[in-house]
């Protein structure tokens, strides 16, 4: 491993770790989702007795958390600690998503522990926390950057009578990067099958293998930034893939994946069959990578902010962060010696509105 890299990365995981509690509200992209009843759910950095009730001299009342605010008009607010969050380590960035139809929240946040940054999901449902650990590469690791976008896919199967029935299930889709052994971007798919929740079935995929690459990775000679923000959204075209978008190291350039599932569990089990076999049900929860574009990594993206970014239709990637004042942004199929593109902000242009506007040029790129 290379160690001054490391030690570049862990400085900005304490950094945005540290910044995220002299706030009171939500600070981090992506740390809010409203339900279609108009529920606002908002994850925010805390004190532990901030939100809970202890004694005065509750030695634990410092320790840093993770709260959830639920707010729909009309009713009381509530406020409750994320799960996996009280104790002493410091959570970093967070990403939330709701799957709409179970009313499923799934907070994705990383967590120090030494020297070292664990991945890890807390999953709410029916107001009631489940967590789980998403295991690293071996050796020394640092997880950063989470992203998680949900979908809704159509699959076959058998009914009870052993007839072929189309089903749907949700998909959490989390991508994040992760400085291990290899520097590389990884990705985990959560099902929820039947209504219910398939843990048993996580597992993470190192995404240079996913799409079909080993070897050394090379950050030689790249600004931390430019590597280490993957990204992930629906892909609208299929039936409940996504596209997942990452700086592959061992070719070096940044590349674009379509990921999709196997959806015809019926047609996939043996002749005769009338419910899907183990060994069918294990390969519908592996991920199918396809190359969908691909471009430059930005090495003009040198920055201490938090990066977002798009995913064309035709596989090219934009990347926007704030500085200052002024919105920035870069695309993978630019130049080498290209500038960011910049919009200054304004009382009338704010960040908010400009991360739309260059969202809506991206999609159309």
């Amino acid at each position: 491993m290379n160690s001054p890299r490391f030690a570049r990365l862990r400085s900005a995981f304490l950094a945005i770790s540290a910044a995220t509690l002299l706030v009171a509200g939500p600070a981090i992209a992506d740390s809010a989702v409203v339900a279609p009843n108009g529920t606002l759910y908002e994850v925010f950095p805390a004190r532990y007795g901030d939100v809970a009730t202890l004694p005065p001299d509750a030695p634990d009342a410092d320790a840093p958390v993770l709260a959830l605010r639920v707010s729909l008009a009309g009713q009381p607010t509530m406020v409750e600690i994320v799960d996996g969050t009280i104790d002493s380590n410091r959570e970093g960035s967070v990403s939330i998503e709701l799957e709409e139809t179970t009313g499923t929240l799934f907070v994705a946040y990383t967590k120090a522990r030494g020297l070292m940054a664990d991945m890890h999901v807390a999953i709410r449902r029916g107001a009631v926390w489940s967590g789980q650990d998403i295991l690293p590469n071996q050796g020394i690791y640092l997880s950063i950057n989470p992203k998680v976008t949900v979908t809704r896919q159509q699959y076959v199967d058998f009914d009870a009578d052993g007839l072929p029935v189309t089903k749907t299930r949700s998909i959490f889709s989390l991508i994040w990067w992760e400085e291990s052994g290899p520097s590389q971007a990884r990705y985990a798919p959560i099902f929820v099958e039947d209504g219910e929740l398939r843990v048993d079935a996580v597992k993470a995929w190192n995404l240079n293998e996913l799409a079909g690459v080993t070897g050394v990775t090379d950050p030689a000679g790249l600004p931390v930034s430019a590597f280490s923000y993957p990204a992930v959204q629906p892909d609208l075209t299929s039936n409940g893939g996504v596209l997942a978008s990452f700086a592959n190291l061992v070719t070096r350039k940044q590349q674009v994946l379509r990921i999709t599932f196997l959806d015809d569990l019926v047609k996939a089990s043996p002749p005769g069959s009338t419910r899907v076999p183990e060994e069918v049900w294990a390969r519908a929860h592996f991920p199918i990578g396809r190359t969908a574009g691909g471009g430059r990594i930005p090495i003009n993206m040198d920055t201490q902010s938090d990066v977002e970014a798009t995913v064309s239709q035709k596989g090219n990637t934009t990347f926007h962060w704030v500085e200052g004042s002024t919105m920035r942004f870069v695309r993978s199929d630019d130049v080498e010696e290209a500038q960011a593109r910049q919009l200054a902000l304004r009382p009338d242009l704010s960040a908010e509105k400009a991360v739309r506007l260059v969202k809506a040029l991206a999609e159309k790129n």
